[in-house]
């Protein structure tokens, strides 16, 4: 058992040092990992000690975020209203002179009003969700064909790292991982109180869905613009992902 547990702190060890993307290894503070327990109560327990702590912790986190995402090559900006979000994300559209763009359906983005503000500007704006039971692959393929087309892929995240200055995304219906891989560049809008502190807060998260039998096929962790040295151990970006990345931090909620 003892070498099954030390197997598994090396692994978590070299996931948080792989997301981390250049963070100050002295100014994390990292908690240590154990061995998530089984009972489904006291695991529950301390994933709503985990939520609490990401809803207090509001601006404390929201500034390690900045911090850890711009160190991995995000462009952060903070907003105070909605309204500001959709007007960074009309001012990121204009700049690339986008014609199309994907999104997820997080409730965030109907909170910012997104489809309105991008339209506006003559935006073709694509959820990417299916409609319906007709036909499901053809809807499937056409919406990977939207995709792959976009200039920009918005989405809200499920939560979000300040160890790692990474967003997590849990995908659903109406929540596909293509808007975040496929266009060129991504948009991630973060709200207060989806902050956690470290990776361990996300595991223990994930444990719980799993013992509820919520856990789905997947989850998508994104730290910053993709990166690869596939070649001659060259860094490119955007090889296998966006190769630029905006976090839209949006401080309403704190009030």
């Amino acid at each position: 058992m003892s070498n099954n547990l030390n197997a598994r702190d090396e692994f978590l060890d070299t996931v948080r040092q792989a997301l981390r993307q250049g963070a100050d290894a002295k100014s994390a503070d990292l908690t240590e990992t154990s061995t998530p327990p089984d009972d489904a109560t006291d695991v529950s327990a301390r994933a709503l000690y985990v939520l609490e702590q990401a809803m207090s912790g509001g601006e404390t986190l929201l500034a390690r975020l900045q911090e850890s995402a711009e160190k991995a090559g995000c462009t952060v900006v903070r907003v105070g209203t909605t309204q500001e979000a959709g007007e960074y994300i009309q001012t990121v559209a204009r700049g690339l002179k986008a014609r199309s763009v994907v999104r997820s359906a997080h409730d965030v983005l109907d909170r910012i009003g997104v489809d309105a503000v991008l339209s506006a500007d003559g935006v073709q704006v694509v959820l990417m969700a299916q409609e319906g039971d007709s036909d499901k692959e053809s809807q499937r393929q056409s919406l990977r064909g939207r995709a792959a087309e976009a200039g920009i892929g918005i989405t809200g995240v499920d939560y979000a790292i300040a160890e790692t200055g990474s967003c997590v995304i849990v995908p659903r219906a109406g929540v596909s991982r293509l808007v975040s891989l496929l266009p060129p560049v991504h948009v991630a809008v973060v709200e207060a109180g989806q902050v956690l502190p470290s990776l361990d807060d996300l595991f223990l998260l994930r444990r719980r869905d799993f013992l509820q039998g919520k856990l789905g096929s997947y989850m998508s962790i994104i730290s910053g613009p993709s990166r690869s040295a596939d070649i001659e151990y060259t860094i490119v970006k955007g090889v296998h992902g966006p190769g630029e990345v905006h976090l839209v931090l949006l401080e309403d909620s704190l009030a």
